[in-house]
């Protein structure tokens, strides 16, 4: 049996790099460049391109599928690669060389007959994975071509909870998320426990993978980066995705559906990768047989592991009851050591709470007194705000009044010098007014000596006759004494 696997093998080996030599010339057949700059490529591209990888098969349901070679008995897509947070949701970045292809066109399901089968789709998504959330898991498997996808309605896929892969929600973002991956027989607990949150919708005239809670993946592993989605070149499909700063770029070409395309067996690339029934059958049964023996060997070590774990469970309560025995005596010591400790604690409560009580009084007093002391310090804050402005009042005020004092000055000066000027304008005045009276009196005096001087004869003559006048009343005097009447 294992003779014919390995010449099986090798018979495959050698039509896969033969197929690769010719891949350089012959499979750009069937590119062109379609709408916007966009690679356009047909159902052909993906023949030739997948063949050095894998085996092509004809199956009577969907034609011609794809599955790969030169994988372990337990591979399942979805599997070596990590997740990535996209603006068209979570995308799947593989770390194979058909990845491309694969994990972003068509659909996957697994052949009871051959294993898992790929069927070539006309769409490019994220990623086509079912999903299943779980409390602290996160599981994906690929979803099957029979499940037809309508924008924001939730995908109910069916499938066997050994066809999911489940990682814990930690470990979600890793780049080896394959080393943290539950067991398949823990699998089975976690699928019943978990529920379903595949949706798929459209965004940007692109398909948008949602999946799992972006925010609770945040809350988990952290701060999750968010990339931009561009294109690849041709030449760089195989590399895989590129990272940019914030943006990742894939090959992603669009699939023209409706063109005529030559079936592998017609293709000089992809002819020597198909595989008749009987070769398919026999690497698949070989497979089941290999899965089998892991199985059995699982299966055994488990049983082992069993067996341990309830002998060691044994000591355990044996164990158990022996320190429940010494627990008890402890616990009566206990008792007692805690009756006196809950004594001395009273009494302890009993003085701290005199202190709390103190304290409090304490703090209390402490709060008035910074309550008086802020009201202190605000009140002298409002006095010398005052004093400010009663002094700026009063500097205004002084230099309002040295202003006024300094106008009235002037006006003082003004006026001292319009009287001086009027004193001097009186005197002068005053002066030539005396000069015109003492001229005047002069004037008078010459006239009045000029009339004394004419007048002295009359009044010499006046004189005279008042002395004979004089005389002569004197000498009428006694002649008339002497004719008064006598008395009767």
């Amino acid at each position: 049996m294992r003779i014919t696997r390995t010449l099986l093998f090798a018979l495959l080996l050698l039509g896969s790099f033969a197929g690769a030599g010719q891949a350089a010339t012959s499979v750009s057949v069937g590119i062109h460049s379609g709408s916007y700059g966009r690679t356009s490529v047909d159902l052909g591209f993906f023949y030739d391109d997948l063949a050095p990888y894998g085996n092509w098969i004809e199956r009577p349901r969907y034609g011609w599928v794809w599955t790969p070679a030169h994988v372990a008995s337990s591979w399942r897509p979805y599997q070596h690669g990590h997740w990535v947070w996209t603006v068209d949701g979570w995308a799947w970045i593989s770390d194979e060389p058909f990845g491309w292809a694969t994990y972003h066109y068509g659909r996957w399901y697994d052949d009871p007959d051959y294993g898992w089968e790929w069927v070539p789709g006309d769409e490019w998504a994220p990623a086509w994975v079912s999903w299943q959330e779980a409390d602290d898991y996160v599981g994906w498997a690929p979803l099957p071509p029979y499940v037809d996808y309508r924008p924001g309605v939730t995908l109910n896929a069916r499938l066997a909870a050994d066809d999911y892969f489940f990682v814990p929600y930690d470990r979600f973002l890793s780049t080896r998320a394959y080393d943290y991956a539950a067991p398949r027989w823990e699998g089975d607990r976690i699928f019943r426990q978990s529920r379903n949150v595949t949706r798929y919708g459209w965004q940007g005239n692109a398909i948008y993978n949602p999946g799992v809670s972006f925010d609770r993946v945040q809350r988990v592993v952290g701060r999750v980066p968010r990339y931009q989605v561009a294109d690849l070149s041709f030449n760089q499909r195989r590399q895989g995705a590129r990272f940019d700063n914030n943006r990742i770029a894939f090959f992603r070409p669009q699939v023209q559906r409706t063109a005529r395309v030559a079936a592998p067996p017609d293709r000089p690339v992809a002819r020597r990768s198909v595989l008749s029934a009987r070769a398919a059958e026999q690497t698949f049964r070989n497979r089941q047989q290999e899965r089998q023996v892991r199985q059995q060997q699982a299966q055994g070590t488990f049983q082992a592991q069993r067996g341990q774990r309830f002998e060691a469970q044994q000591n355990r309560q044996n164990r158990q009851i022996t320190r429940q025995q010494q627990q008890q005596q402890w616990q009566q010591e206990r008792v007692q050591r805690q009756q006196q400790r809950v004594q001395q604690q009273q009494s302890r409560t009993q003085r701290q709470q005199q202190q709390r009580f103190q304290q409090q009084e304490r703090a209390v007093r402490q709060q008035q007194e910074r309550a008086q002391r802020q009201s202190r310090v605000e009140r002298q804050q409002q006095v010398q705000q005052e004093r400010v402005q009663r002094q700026q009042q009063q500097r205004f005020q002084q230099q309002e009044r040295a202003q006024r004092q300094q106008q009235w000055q002037q006006e003082r000066a003004v006026r001292q010098q319009q009287e001086r000027a009027q004193r001097q304008s009186r005197v002068e005045r005053q002066q030539q007014v005396q000069q015109e009276r003492s001229q005047r009196q002069q004037q008078r005096f010459q006239q009045q000596q000029e009339r004394a001087q004419r007048q002295q004869p009359r009044f010499e003559r006046q004189q005279q006759r008042q002395q004979q006048r004089a005389e002569r009343q004197q000498q009428e005097r006694p002649q008339r004494g002497n004719h008064r009447r006598p008395p009767q």
